[in-house]
């Protein structure tokens, strides 16, 4: 058995609303576990609303005193790096704010942390799709993208070479604190504004590679995504411009094709000017087509209809974001 001690480490940006249940149910995984030296840490990355009093006021029974962390926003990856700076335990768990932990989480993986094969976790990840149809859109990128692993849920460990092709994230991600150091400390973001860094995939490919990561339906949580088409659109731009920092880099799966979209993306759009009266017809064929394909790769009915629906406005808007992520790389040359 590892030590007991553990960090939970909670970056958070206007969680109101989400950080008290986040970590309430982690309390309850704690609990379940029977862990007992336990220390929370919640670093605030300059939200505006009411997430710190939200967060000083959840608790559990036998909750340690909350540690509150407070800084200019900075973007995930200087939270989470602040909230590891600060972290005693000898094994921390970090999570995100939309995340609730499935209480047997904690007790079912506890014990293989013993095991040098088995001491990083990353966390079978469940969209709530009852919260909001939304959801479906994430649920099927999922299991498509990493439909070797949902046509197939199990317990299994990988390394780089399976990197690209299973689900990973620090979404719940329970590792020793000095892995997690020591794959923070090699990590070199390829831009200067940390917002728009990927804060998880060049760190955990780190790890991959020396460590290796395992995922299990045991260890698991539910995803609550954004539940307005205002806040998805403004959360696919994010996403679009973090991909250039984490996957156009040597190596990664994605490289080859975030290069061509980025070459062929004038093109198209010069064509789309042109040829407008084709643009409605193109659209909804190729909604269809996503959706039919997202079936026919292993994503649910319902899921896959709604990642149809969502597709071009998605791919509008996380163009847009490459783009932006594309441009503060190339400013972060000079």
């Amino acid at each position: 058995m590892p030590s007991d001690s553990l960090s939970v480490v909670i970056p958070v940006f206007n969680g109101q609303g989400w950080i008290g249940d986040c970590i309430t149910r982690v309390g309850r995984a704690v609990d379940v576990a029977g862990l007992g030296r336990v220390e929370l840490i919640v670093v605030d990355d300059g939200s505006v609303d009411a997430t710190v009093v939200e967060a000083e006021a959840a608790t559990w029974p036998h909750s340690p005193p909350i540690r509150m962390i407070s800084q200019h926003n900075q973007g995930r990856l200087a939270a989470r790096m602040t909230g590891l700076r600060e972290a005693t335990g000898d094994i921390v768990l970090f999570i995100d704010t939309r995340v609730h932990l499935d209480e047997g989480s904690l007790a079912h993986v506890w014990p293989l942390l013993a095991d040098p094969s088995t001491r990083v976790w990353t966390a079978h990840t469940v969209a709530n799709t009852d919260l909001s149809p939304l959801a479906g859109f994430w649920q099927a990128i999922e299991h498509v993208a990493w439909r070797r692993y949902w046509r197939s849920p199990r317990q299994l460990t990988f390394g780089l070479d399976e990197f690209d092709f299973l689900p990973k994230g620090t979404t719940a991600l329970l590792a020793p604190r000095a892995v997690l150091v020591e794959a923070f400390s090699q990590y070199e973001p390829t831009v200067d504004d940390l917002r728009i860094s990927n804060d998880d995939t060049a760190v955990l490919r780190w790890v991959a590679e020396h460590h290796g990561i395992s995922i299990s339906p045991e260890y698991s949580c539910v995803y609550n995504s954004r539940t307005t088409v205002r806040a998805f659109l403004h959360h696919a731009r994010h996403r679009g411009s973090v991909l250039i920092d984490g996957y156009m880099r040597p190596g990664a799966r994605f490289a080859n094709a975030i290069v061509a979209v980025l070459a062929l993306s004038p093109i198209g759009f010069m064509l789309a000017v042109r040829y407008w009266r084709w643009i409605l017809p193109a659209t909804a064929a190729l909604s269809v087509g996503t959706a039919t394909a997202a079936r026919a790769l292993g994503a649910r009915t319902r899921d896959s209809a709604v990642l149809g629906v969502l597709a071009v406005p998605f791919g509008l808007m996380y163009l847009s974001g490459m783009w932006r992520g594309f441009a503060a790389r190339v400013r972060s040359r000079h």
